[in-house]
């Protein structure tokens, strides 16, 4: 290396401040650096690398050049060492991706069953559709905040096929997300929607495809948390839920194996495994033949000899497997037997004569049955209820000859089993003949339609007034708006909501008024800010601190500029699509039950003067799951306010019950300070 071109270069070096400047700029923002500026900690490291390479040639000018190094001025000396230093702490950072999700889980072993799955473009897949599933990963989630969130109406969701929707209980207004351990941010790129319990991200920016994304939802104390884990593309298929892999069939139920009138074959019948795509006959145990329910098998074709006793066998076959054996015996008859079966008899029943009746299953004692000449045998699933119709399966061939009721032909469908509605069934008794397939056998079932069993009766007693109900009948509630209050079960039921009644119901229809305190206060406490009073009192008989302090009624504030609530036709609610906050109510006012306050702070010094005005909110949730809120009714004189007009009325009034720092913060506004 010539020595004058090294000193040229070094020279050169030092005169050109950019790379400087550059390690500056980047420094200042390094000791700030945040989850949210990764892009900062990137250049950085990228310009080590620029700084290190530097860095090295002057070391090696220096270490050649040894005594030289006197040439060189204190002031490029100094320049030197500066840069030299920034260059080595830099490029000893270790930077990793936040949004790479490592933890201890073994995310492949969760039960991926939370309330929503679907598909969704995410990042690594932004014009193709993603599959998601969602996971609690209950080893780092604890608190109340996890019932609200896994069963409760918390929610995370796709929708659009491209945004993330998180939602939390009120309760946690100032809760953070945090998304593979980078804090959602307001104003961050692709945050959407930003509210005090919900926030909306792009999941194209948030979102990793084929990976398992960490999504946390931490209170403001950190002492309540819960995460989800996010899988997407090929990881959705790692989940441990049940399992949707085809099982071996079960084996086939209600065999039986019906001989013809000539005695040269038997008609194979079972009850369809609705799994099974084969069925396989065994004779003593050995595989013959596949079958089909309602299949023939010949006398010939098993080698049976007359007298001797068999074992039939039927087996359930799928791709997965093939079931147990299900058997039965089978005793071979001459060619000159009769055969055995139940022959109508030439005397007719008298069904007013029967004493021997049996409940039709699940009839609630309103159809009775009796199955005439011992033929029981012949009816392998006895009469019972689906629904509205009465269903009953018989041992006779897999289809039927005829089948009728009182004399009346009803068509036989496939199979060895009946469903007739209920309806086709007259009053009093009923005679049911079913014939086999080749008109050899018959089974007989009378019935008997009786009377429903009185049922118990109830009160449901609204405001005093007691209505008498069924055990298991429904009643309709009135059309209080806020509806009605169950003390007894603690519930409160919605205005025209549905309940089935199966006790003594005492309910009282809910009052609620809610009042906001004319004016508003300036909160002394820390961070300082406007303060609304609301007042919710209770009518009815029904004790402010009884209903107001159950779980399923919620308070709060919600808090716009007058500006805002003027232009939207001075209406603010839950509903209101313009901006404002909902400040959940945390604690009431002086431990005085229904008195509350919410604020708004840290506003800026520029909107000292301007307008805001509260609306005081409580929101029952009632036992069906709907929701109805009752809001204060507010207006400009009695309720909009500014800090500075509310400032100025307390130093007017002479900073009555304020100490020297409290009448520092009403200075502070009056000053039109920042805080």
């Amino acid at each position: 290396m010539n020595k004058i071109y090294d000193y040229k270069l070094l020279n050169n070096m030092i005169k050109n401040s950019k790379i400087v400047s550059k390690m500056e700029k980047v420094n200042k923002k390094y000791t700030t650096i945040t989850m949210g500026n990764w892009k900062n900690c990137f250049n950085l490291v990228k310009l080590s690398k620029e700084m290190e390479n530097q860095y090295m040639i002057w070391q090696n000018i220096l270490t050649e050049r040894g005594k030289n190094m006197n040439v060189i001025s204190k002031k490029k000396q100094g320049i030197i060492a500066i840069i030299c230093a920034i260059a080595m702490v830099v490029t000893s950072l270790t930077i990793y991706n936040p949004r790479e999700a490592k933890a201890d889980t073994d995310y492949g072993q969760l039960t991926y069953d939370y309330k929503n799955k679907g598909e969704a473009y995410m990042k690594g897949a932004e014009t193709t559709k993603s599959q998601w599933r969602v996971a609690v990963d209950k080893s780092q989630s604890t608190g109340n905040i996890v019932d609200w969130m896994t069963t409760g109406n918390g929610e995370l969701n796709f929708y659009n096929d491209m945004f993330m929707k998180v939602v939390w209980h009120g309760n946690y207004t100032d809760a953070t997300l945090e998304i593979n351990g980078v804090k959602v941010e307001k104003g961050a790129e692709g945050v959407q929607v930003y509210a005090p319990p919900e926030i909306h991200v792009n999941a194209k920016t948030w979102i990793n495809n084929n990976a398992y994304n960490v999504v946390k939802v931490t209170s403001k104390d950190e002492t309540q948390y819960v995460t989800f884990i996010v899988a997407t593309g090929n990881k959705v298929d790692t989940s441990t839920e049940e399992s949707t892999e085809l099982q071996k069939p079960a084996a086939p139920e209600g065999l039986s194996a019906n001989i013809n009138d000539l005695k040269t074959n038997y008609t194979i019948a079972f009850a369809n495994v609705a799994t099974a795509t084969s069925y396989k006959f065994y004779l003593d145990g050995e595989y013959k033949k596949d079958i089909t329910n309602g299949g023939i098998v010949t006398i010939e074709e098993l080698g049976l000899k007359a007298g001797q006793t068999y074992k039939f066998g039927v087996s359930a076959v799928n791709k997965a497997g093939e079931s147990d054996i299900s058997e039965i015996s089978v005793t071979v008859p001459s060619k000159e037997t009769e055969t055995t079966g139940s022959e109508e008899t030439t005397e007719t029943l008298d069904p007013s004569t029967i004493k021997d009746w049996t409940e039709v299953k699940d009839s609630k004692n309103t159809m009775l049955y009796y199955i005439e000449n011992k033929a029981s045998d012949k009816v392998s699933v006895k009469p019972e209820m689906h629904g509205d119709n009465l269903y009953a399966a018989f041992t006779l061939a897999a289809k039927f000859k005829s089948v009728e009721l009182n004399g009346e032909t009803i068509i036989p469908r496939e199979g060895a089993d009946i469903e007739i509605p209920k309806t086709s069934f007259s009053k009093e008794y009923n005679k049911l003949v079913v014939t086999n397939h080749y008109g050899s056998e018959t089974v007989t079932i009378y019935f008997k339609v009786v009377s429903a069993t009185e049922k118990t009766k109830y009160k449901v007693t609204v405001d005093g007034t007691p209505t008498e109900v069924e055990e298991g009948s429904t009643y309709t509630f009135g059309d209080n708006a806020q509806g009605y209050y169950d003390k007894t079960n603690s519930v409160a039921y919605a205005s025209g909501e549905k309940i089935t009644v199966n006790s003594d119901i005492t309910v009282t229809s809910i009052k609620l008024n809610v009042a906001m305190q004319k004016g508003a206060s300036v909160r002394l406490a820390t961070p300082t800010g406007l303060r609304f009073q609301t007042v919710i009192t209770s009518g009815n008989d029904i004790a402010a601190s009884d209903i107001l302090n159950k779980d399923f009624v919620t308070t709060g504030t919600l808090i716009t500029t007058f500006d805002l609530f003027s232009a939207n036709g001075n209406v603010l609610n839950k509903d209101s699509k313009y901006t404002n906050l909902d400040i959940a109510n945390s604690g009431w006012y002086n431990d005085e039950v229904g008195k509350f306050c919410g604020s708004i702070i840290k506003i800026k010094t520029g909107n000292y003067e301007k307008k805001f005005v509260g609306v005081g909110y409580a929101t029952i949730t009632y036992h069906n799951g709907d929701k109805y809120s009752i809001y204060a009714d507010v207006n400009e004189t009695d309720n909009a306010r500014s800090i500075y007009y509310v400032a100025n009325a307390v130093k007017e009034a002479g900073y009555k019950n304020c100490d020297a720092a409290q009448k520092a913060i009403i200075d502070k506004y009056l000053a039109k300070e920042a805080f």
